[in-house]
C-alpha cells in the first residue's frame, strides 16, 4: 500500500451457516428428524411409566364351567414373577360389575398355570360353578424378562354360564343333525348342524367351545372329522379321509387334539380284501394346520371305543387282537392289556388311575353282567359287583370325586324291571342309592357334566311296561340334578346327548 494513505478496513460479509443455506425442504426434514427423536425420548420416558400391559384377557361377560383364565401380555415375561400376583375369586353374583376385596370374596379359587409365548393359561383345579361370579385380579409387581413391571392393576369379571346339551335329532327320520338346548329353559332346542347327508356321531370340546363331528357323504361312501366352532358358527374339515369312514370323535382333555375310529375302505381291492379293521388316528389341532395319524405306530393294534383318562395321562380302547382292554400311559410310554370277554373298553377314572369295565358271565344259561375295575398304579383287580348275585351290570362312569360310580343295572330277582335303572354306588362300603327308577323306561346313554351336579340320561319308553302297543317308544333326553334329585324331560325324539359346558 502507498505510504500516505490511511489504513482503510476491508469488510467481508460474515459466512452463513450451514442450517441457512439448507433448502426449505432439507429444513423441513431436519425439523421431523427432531420431532422424532422427542417423541421416542417421551416414549421411551412413558412406556417405562406404563411398563408391561395386558394385551387380551379371557373370558368376559360369561364364560363356560370348563373355561381357562387366559392373559396375554405386551412382552414376554418373567414367568416366576407372574402367579404370586395373580388371584380369581368367586364373588357374589350382584357385584360382578364391582371391585370386590379378596377378604370379601366368596372362595379363591386354585388352578395350574402353562404358557405359550407372552400367553398366560390359568387353568382351575375344579370346574367353576355354574351361574356363579368370578373375579381376575393382577396385582402390580410381575417383571418382564426386559425387566420392566407391570406398574398398574389389572381386574375384570365374569358370569359363568350352566351347561347345555348336545344331542343328535330327529332319531326316527334323516337326516340327523347336531342340536342344543338348555335343560333350565323349554323349547330352547336349536339346530346347529345343517348337514344334507347327515352327522353319525360327534364330540364336545372340553371348554365347550366346539363340537367335532363325524358327517356322511352319501354319494362316496366315507366319512370325514370335522369341527363346528360354536360361536362363530365356522366349520373346518380336520381329516382327509378320501376312501375310508372317520367316525367317533373324541377330545383329548386339553382340547389340543381328537382321537378318532379309521376303517379303510379299500375301494380299489374291494373283493379280495375288503374293509379294513378299525384303527385309532389321532388328528394334532395345536399346530396352524390340523395333522393326522395313528395313533400307534404299531400297525395291527387295531381296535374301538377310545377313552381318555381325565388328565390325559391314559388311553384304553378295546383290542382287537388281544381281546381285552388295552391301556396306554403316555408318561412312562407303556401300554398294558386287561383280558375281557365282554368287549366293551371300560371307563378310565378322572384321575387316570383306575378303570372299571363289565364282564360277562353265565348264570342258568343266561348271560349277565358284572362290574370290576383295576387299579393301574398297584396292578390290583376288585369286583364291584358278584357275577352270583341277580343283578345285570352293564355299563358305570365315575363321579368326578374319584369314589363313587353311576351304574346302569337291572335287577334280576323281585326287583326286575325290562328295562335297565340307574344306581350310585359306593364301592368302599357296597352302598346303593336309587338315581332313577321307573318301570315304564329304560335307561341307555348317561353322562355326568363336568361339574358334577347333573346326569344326562338317553331314556326310552317302554311300550309294554306301559300297556301301550301304539307307542313308539322314541328316545328321549332327560337330565337329572344329582342333589335334589329332580328329573326334567329336555327333548322328545332324540339321542346321543352330550354336555356343552
Amino acid at each position: 500500500m502507498p505510504s500516505g494513505q490511511p489504513d482503510v478496513a476491508v469488510s467481508r460479509p460474515a459466512p452463513r451457516s450451514n442450517f441457512l443455506r439448507l433448502t426449505a425442504f432439507d429444513r423441513n426434514v431436519a425439523l421431523i428428524l427432531l420431532a422424532l427423536l422427542a417423541l421416542t425420548v417421551f416414549t421411551i420416558f412413558l412406556g417405562d411409566r406404563v411398563g408391561v400391559t395386558l394385551q387380551r384377557v379371557a373370558p368376559l361377560g360369561a364364560a363356560r364351567s370348563t373355561s381357562s383364565i387366559i392373559m396375554q401380555f405386551s412382552e414376554n415375561m418373567n414367568r416366576v414373577t407372574v402367579p404370586p400376583q395373580l388371584q380369581v375369586i368367586q364373588i357374589p353374583t350382584d357385584q360382578v360389575n364391582g371391585i370386590v376385596a379378596a377378604e370379601d370374596a366368596i372362595s379363591t379359587v386354585s388352578g395350574t398355570v402353562t404358557w405359550s409365548g407372552t400367553t398366560l393359561n390359568f387353568r382351575p383345579t375344579k370346574p367353576l360353578t355354574p351361574g356363579a361370579a368370578y373375579q381376575v385380579v393382577l396385582q402390580p409387581g410381575a417383571t418382564s424378562d426386559g425387566g420392566r413391571k407391570v406398574v398398574s392393576e389389572y381386574r375384570y369379571s365374569f358370569t359363568v354360564r350352566t351347561p347345555r346339551v348336545a344331542f343328535l335329532a330327529p332319531a326316527d327320520s334323516s337326516p340327523m343333525n347336531i342340536w342344543v338346548a338348555d335343560p333350565a329353559v323349554p323349547d330352547s332346542a336349536r339346530q346347529v348342524t345343517n348337514s344334507p347327508s347327515g352327522i353319525y356321531d360327534f364330540g364336545v370340546s372340553p371348554d365347550g367351545s366346539k363340537i367335532a363331528f363325524a358327517e356322511k357323504n352319501t354319494s362316496t361312501g366315507t366319512m370325514d372329522i370335522k369341527v363346528l366352532d360354536l360361536d362363530t358358527g365356522g366349520v373346518e374339515q380336520v381329516t382327509n379321509c378320501a376312501d375310508a369312514e372317520c367316525k367317533t370323535p373324541v377330545w383329548r382333555p386339553d382340547g389340543q387334539a381328537i382321537a378318532y375310529e379309521r376303517i379303510d375302505l379299500n375301494s380299489d381291492m374291494a373283493e379280495q380284501l375288503g374293509a379294513s379293521p378299525t384303527r385309532i388316528w389321532l388328528v394334532d389341532l395345536s399346530s396352524q394346520s390340523a395333522t393326522t395319524r395313528p395313533l400307534f405306530d404299531d400297525s395291527q393294534i387295531l381296535g374301538y371305543g377310545v377313552r381318555w383318562s381325565g388328565d390325559g395321562s391314559r388311553i384304553s380302547m378295546f383290542d382287537y387282537r388281544s381281546q381285552g382292554i388295552l391301556v396306554h400311559d403316555f408318561v412312562n410310554d407303556s401300554t398294558e392289556v386287561i383280558p375281557s370277554k365282554y368287549g366293551n373298553p371300560g371307563e378310565l377314572s378322572p384321575d387316570g388311575t383306575k378303570i372299571i369295565y363289565p364282564e360277562v358271565t353265565l348264570v342258568t344259561d343266561q348271560a349277565t353282567s358284572y362290574l370290576q375295575v383295576v387299579d393301574l398304579v398297584n396292578k390290583t383287580i376288585e369286583r364291584v359287583s358278584n357275577p352270583d348275585d341277580p343283578i345285570d351290570d352293564d355299563s358305570a362312569i365315575w363321579t368326578a370325586d374319584n369314589q363313587s360310580l353311576i351304574v346302569r343295572r337291572r335287577y334280576t330277582d323281585d326287583r326286575y324291571t325290562r328295562g335297565s335303572q340307574i344306581y350310585l354306588i359306593n364301592p368302599s362300603d357296597n352302598s346303593v342309592e336309587p338315581l332313577i327308577v321307573d318301570p315304564t323306561y329304560q335307561n341307555g346313554l348317561f353322562l355326568l357334566d363336568p361339574t358334577g351336579t347333573q346326569l344326562v340320561v338317553q331314556r326310552f319308553p317302554d311300550a309294554v311296561a306301559l300297556n301301550d302297543p301304539n307307542n313308539p317308544g322314541l328316545p328321549q333326553i332327560w337330565t337329572l340334578d344329582m342333589q335334589t334329585k329332580t328329573l326334567v324331560k329336555v327333548v322328545d325324539n332324540a339321542y346321543f346327548p352330550r354336555w356343552v359346558p
